[in-house]
Parts: C-alpha cells; structure tokens; sequence
C-alpha cells in the first residue's frame, strides 16, 4: 500500500511501484532532461531515471504538463557515464 503523500507525486500508482514505468527521452544532457509520460507529476518529486549502459540517475520534476516532464538530475551526470548510453556517443560533442 502506497502512503497517502503519494497522490500528490503521481496520480496513478504503478509510476510509484518499484518497476516505475517507460518513458520516451527527447533530450538529454549533464543537468537534465526532457521525456513523453502522458501521467502528470508534481514539481519537486524525485524520480529515477534508467538508461540502459549508464544505469540509474536520480532527478527532480521541474516541469510536468501537457504529456511531456523535465527534470534536473540531483547530480550533474559526467559525459562520459551518458556516453555508454546506446546511442548517445555522438550526442556529446567534444573540444579539441
């Protein structure tokens, strides 16, 4: 059973079971990022985020609306931890 503070992080529950559920990321970077959930979440929950070769992230919700959330990660993630996401190899791009 999920605490009662729990409605107001997410209105439905399996956002909040330990599985958590599938987003789509349409950007990433080392502060944050921006992905598809049509579930809205409160501003200032904290979620994980899980990228397949560069494991799991903790973020805060700083934008919540109209199908899409960005969040802030607690701890600026290094490049080159989001480099070993598939296909994130070229998305960095590096000074000379």
């Amino acid at each position: 059973m999920l605490p009662q503070s729990a409605g107001r992080i997410a209105p439905h529950p399996d956002i909040l079971s330990f599985h958590g559920c599938d987003v789509v990321v349409r950007t990433i970077n080392q502060d944050g990022f921006e992905a598809d959930l049509s579930t809205p979440l409160m501003t200032g929950a904290l979620v994980r985020l899980r990228l397949p070769g560069a494991g799991a992230m903790l973020a805060r919700i700083t934008r919540s609306d109209s199908g899409r959330i960005a969040a802030d990660f607690v701890n600026p993630v290094p490049a080159g931890r989001l480099d070993k996401t598939i296909g994130m190899a070229t998305r960095v791009q590096r000074v000379a």
